[in-house]
């Protein structure tokens, strides 16, 4: 009762704080991630994520995550970075709407997260009440395993309800991406503190990519819905020579199993 009451007064008076993306606020402004070049999804489709509306100072934060087990939400450690608390909406293809509430305030960082770099940018939400999973709206990702190499070429899918271009608007509904894995090597050309934690995927031409909003969602492999990566940072939105850059799950496999068990 008390959540509901909660998420009445942040759809009467808060949403537009958190759907005019003020995550902005948690990053510089040429690091923002969010869906652009994408194409309309259902919860059905991706149902291991979830949406995060994160309590900072008094003010309302977006952010995505995925579902890794009935207690455990896995993100990017900036979307928890001075936050008391957070709540998980999931089993919902609108972000404002439908599906289901679950309060947290246990939110744990990486200890070894950078801000200046965004190395080791992944964080866990651990939850008060445990998901009710049914395997349609509500699913656990298969997490890639430890030391497990992303190729480039290879696609990934990201998900979310990021702004749909650079400074722009968020979508209300669940958007999803698919863009290439490109080299370290290549990415190290626009992405110099680019670290072995990290990889980038996106178009050379620019166009598809994360966004504003979108950070701490699920990247995984097309071909097996296996999550390998969370959306993390990158210098705009979309723009022709830089692609998005996300944090290998692989790389940080067993801190997330310390923390979670999983």
């Amino acid at each position: 009762m008390k959540i509901f009451f909660v998420l009445m007064l942040l759809g009467a008076f808060l949403y537009k704080d958190a759907f005019s993306r003020k995550t902005i606020r948690y990053r510089p402004e040429s690091n923002n991630n969010r869906i652009v070049g994408g194409y309309n999804v259902s919860i059905e489709e991706f149902p291991y994520q979830v949406h995060l509306l994160i309590s900072r100072d008094g003010e309302f934060f977006e952010c995505g995550g995925s579902i890794i087990s009935n207690k455990t939400i896995l993100t990017a450690a900036h979307c928890l970075a001075g936050a008391s608390s957070v709540y998980v909406r999931l089993g919902a293809t609108s972000s404002s709407d439908e599906g289901e509430t679950i309060a947290s305030n246990k939110l744990t960082q990486h200890p070894k997260y950078s801000k200046k770099t965004y190395d080791y940018d992944i964080g866990i939400v651990t939850l008060d009440n445990p998901i009710k999973l049914d395997g349609v709206k509500t699913k656990i990702v298969r997490l890639t395993d430890k030391d497990t190499q992303v190729k480039p070429g290879q696609n990934v899918i990201v998900s979310g309800w990021g702004a749909t271009s650079e400074n722009g608007d968020g979508s209300d509904s669940l958007l999803a991406v698919d863009v290439p894995i490109v080299s370290n090597d290549e990415c190290r050309k626009v992405y110099r503190s680019l670290t072995i934690r990290m990889f980038c995927a996106g178009v050379p031409q620019g166009g598809k990519d994360a966004c504003q909003g979108d950070s701490g969602g699920p990247a995984v492999i097309k071909s097996d819905g296996i999550q390998v990566g969370v959306v993390s940072h990158g210098i705009g939105c979309a723009r022709k020579g830089y692609p998005g850059v996300y944090i290998s799950v692989a790389s940080v496999r067993d801190w997330i199993k310390q923390v979670s068990g999983v």
